[in-house]
């Protein structure tokens, strides 16, 4: 199986199969209840560049590393919270959509 990633194009129709990686120039710092997406390569200290993640997104952010699919990410909050399979579904595809979109999350391309 080969391995890597690619940027994803603005408008995308993700399915439960695709994987999704953490990009390496930002980290999440927990700063009292919420989680924000900070840069430490490009962009450092510019405040258009910082991102700020519901409870919800946070979890989906630490679950994108690279190994889990959509589908196992959705299950993995079906798990953790009193939600549906379909609202966890459409809530991971929305979050690594919006991430994906501003170069926070990559597509990790497999031979499917």
């Amino acid at each position: 199986m080969q391995t890597g990633s690619r940027d994803m194009p603005e408008t995308i129709e993700i399915d439960g199969t695709y994987v999704f990686r953490r990009t390496a120039d930002v980290v999440c710092r927990k700063v009292g209840a919420e989680s924000i997406l900070v840069p430490v390569r490009n962009n450092v200290g510019n405040l258009d560049f910082v991102y700020t993640l519901s409870p919800v997104a946070a979890r989906i952010w630490e679950l994108a590393d690279g190994t889990r699919s959509v589908d196992a990410i959705a299950a993995e909050l079906c798990g953790e919270y009193d939600v549906d399979e379909a609202t966890a579904s459409a809530d991971v595809v929305q979050t690594l959509t919006d991430l994906a979109a501003v170069s926070l999350v990559s597509e990790v391309v497999t031979s499917r």
